[in-house]
Order: C-alpha cells, then structure tokens, then sequence
C-alpha cells in the first residue's frame, strides 16, 4: 500500500508542478478505488475519506507554493482577507455537505467536475481577464461559492479561483499567487470540518482521524511537495501544449471510470 501510495504522490506532485493544477484531480480518483479494497475503511464512506485526505495534503502542498509566490510579492493580501469570510464559511458548507451525500453520489459530482477539468485542459483555452469590476457583494458570494466546491470536491480550487481572480482585476501572476492563498485556508478549515464531521458519523477506522487516512497522506504528501518543484522544470523542458492535452485525456479516462464503472 504505502508503494502504491508514493506513486500516487509522485504523479500528482509532477502533474501539479507541470500543468498548475491541484493535484487532487489525481489523488481523489487514486485514493477512492484503493480505498475499496481496504477493509478497515467502509464502503459507504471511501469517498468521502479520500476527498478528506487529499484536503489534508492540500495544505502542505499550498504552504510549499504560497512561499515561493509571497517572495515575488504575487499574493494580494488585501483581497485574501476580503474573500476569507466567505471561503471558511463555504469549506464548513461543503464539507457537511459531502458527509450527508452517499459516497456514490458524491463520486458522480467528482467524476462530472473530472469531466470539465479534462475538457478545459484538452481545449487549452487560454483565460482572458475582463475588464468589469465586480462588486464586493458578488466578490463575497462567489468566495462562499467556491470555498464549498472546493471543500466539496477536495481540491484546491485553483480551477475555480483562478478565473474568478482574473475577473477581479488581478494579473496571471497574481492571480495565481492569491489562488494558492486562498485556496490554503478553505484546505485548512475544510480539514478540520472533515475531521469532525467523520469522528462523529462512523466507527473509528484505524490509523485515521475522521474522514483523515494517515497513511495515505503520509506516503502522499512527502512525495508530491518534493516532486512539485520537478514538474514545474519540466513545463519549462518539454512540450507542455501537447502533454496537457496527453493529461487532459487520461484525466476524462477516470472520469468515465468514476461515472460508468463503480
């Protein structure tokens, strides 16, 4: 198990530093069918133990990024503080959310999301900033928005936050840098509300802390912030158009898997 689990790490990690997105894309799909062949962990819930724990990872993989973006002052601080009401109060959402859902519908919500993500990376449709500023009001419901898809779904949101910063008025560059911000406190809040919703809704599972598999963040996480680093020399070393559109058709192969194959 743990081999299969730094193999994981190691392709999400390397496909996060590549492709700059989350690497819960990889993990939730990796983790949920393992999962049902681990007999500590019911079936009513792997699901949800997988979008908990690649939460958890989240976090170490945002801290690791978050550093290196507020050395280049790419971080919007000010925005961050704006939309942090509204992201812990959608991650708490969320994450009750997807612990009264039953694991296969919430597998099916994950394997649509799959579907738009593998779509986005397959078109490669480059993300125009727009010129409209959008009120503190939308700014604040659209942080609640995406703070409870991103709990929900277990990723960190960069596919969700990214174009909305860009809305915002901010640069690629910032916009990048804010998403990883921000996306680091829905991580944390989201991993706390896992943690209690799953102590108080299943029988204890060995080596975890509610809806937190330990092992599996351990052998994941060590190996993804390591790699991370990796992936983004590559971008930089090989033809990133055409592994992106490579990714984006394994990604819609796990998809389907995920929708038509339980």
């Amino acid at each position: 198990m743990l081999t299969l689990y730094l193999i994981i790490g190691a392709f999400a990690g390397i496909s996060s530093g590549l492709f700059g997105i989350g690497g819960g894309v990889v993990v939730i799909p990796a983790l949920s069918k393992m999962f049902l062949h681990n007999t500590d962990i019911p079936a009513s819930h792997t699901m949800q133990m997988a979008v908990g724990t690649s939460l958890a990872i989240m976090i170490f993989t945002a801290l690791s990024a978050l550093h290196a973006h507020h050395k280049r002052q790419a971080v919007r601080w000010g925005l961050v503080r704006e939309m942090l009401p509204g992201l812990i109060a959608g991650a708490v959402a969320g994450a009750l959310i997807a612990h009264f859902l039953p694991s296969t519908v919430l597998q099916m919500i994950f394997g649509v999301f799959l579907v738009f993500v593998s779509v986005q990376l397959i078109r490669n449709k480059k993300t125009a900033s727009h010129e409209k500023k959008l009120s503190k009001q939308i700014i604040r419901l659209s942080s609640f928005a995406i703070g409870m898809l991103s709990s929900l779904l277990g990723v960190g949101g960069g596919t969700l936050l990214v174009p909305f910063l860009l809305r915002c008025e901010l640069d690629m560059r910032e916009a990048t840098g804010t998403s990883v911000a921000c996306g680091l406190s829905v991580g944390i809040v989201a991993t706390i509300s896992f943690m209690v919703t799953g102590l108080y809704s299943m029988t204890p599972v060995p080596w975890s802390t509610g809806y937190i598999y330990w092992p599996a963040f351990a052998g994941v996480v060590v190996v993804s912030v390591l790699l991370a680093p990796l992936g983004a020399v590559l971008a930089h070393r090989l033809p990133k158009e055409l592994l992106k559109k490579g990714f984006g058709w394994f990604l819609l192969a796990m998809a389907c898997d995920m929708l038509f194959f339980k």
